[in-house]
């Protein structure tokens, strides 16, 4: 994880995922946050790349019919 993340505090936490009535330990609860917390930090990179590639696409894509029209000179 990158820094100090403040995570959603444990009672929230067990509020959330016991309101169907399931019931969870403590460490369980620990565990899905945690987990949770790993998925989203594994989205937010897949989004950080994605980005980064589109953002390479349109510079080259917008360079592009410059190079054509040099090339036909």
């Amino acid at each position: 994880m990158q820094g100090n993340i403040e995570k959603i505090s444990l009672s929230k936490c067990k509020s959330v995922l016991q309101s169907d009535g399931s019931v969870y330990s403590d460490q369980d609860i620990i565990e899905i946050r945690d987990y949770l917390y790993k998925l989203a930090e594994m989205d937010y990179e897949v989004f950080l790349k994605l980005k980064l590639r589109e953002e390479e696409f349109e510079k080259e894509k917008q360079q592009s019919p410059e190079n054509d029209l040099k090339q036909a000179a």
